[in-house]
């Protein structure tokens, strides 16, 4: 299953995601999301918290690699639909649950959303770009 991915470029969305999301919830729309939220976060368990977070970024890091190779999307272009294409049906959808029947604030959902929208943007346009070692090798041949 996991045959073909690029473990370097999956290296490298899990970074962007961890740095932009340093970014999104830090100087960019943290005392926004801070003030929807309605208390302060608990980081009582913020390495806990932080480590489960790169598990997550791998996951969709390794998900969106598997997604693409399968689909022969291995382009800037190619990553970047199959990551829109892989937020919007499976993740946008999900949150807006979080909207229509948990009842959070739309401007809440809204920033969560952007943040992960990004973040499959950005981990897509880098597994895009960057192909597996064979893959590059068997296209220099080719």
């Amino acid at each position: 299953m996991f045959k073909g991915i690029n473990w370097i470029a999956v290296l490298v969305a899990v970074v962007l995601q961890q740095a932009l999301g340093y970014l999104w919830y830090g100087p960019l729309f943290g005392a926004q999301w801070t003030a929807l939220l309605g208390h302060e976060p608990d980081m009582s368990n913020v390495a806990v918290n932080m480590s489960l977070g790169v598990v997550v970024s791998v996951i969709i890091a390794v998900g969106l690699a598997w997604l693409i190779g399968r689909l022969g999307a291995a382009t800037l272009i190619g990553g970047l639909t199959t990551a829109f294409a892989a937020w919007f049906f499976f993740n946008f959808t999900t949150m807006a649950v979080d909207y229509l029947y948990v009842g959070q604030n739309a401007a809440f959902v809204g920033i969560n959303m952007g943040y992960q929208l990004v973040a499959y943007l950005l981990s897509g346009a880098v597994i895009g770009m960057m192909k597996p070692r064979g893959a590059a090798a068997a296209t220099a041949t080719a």
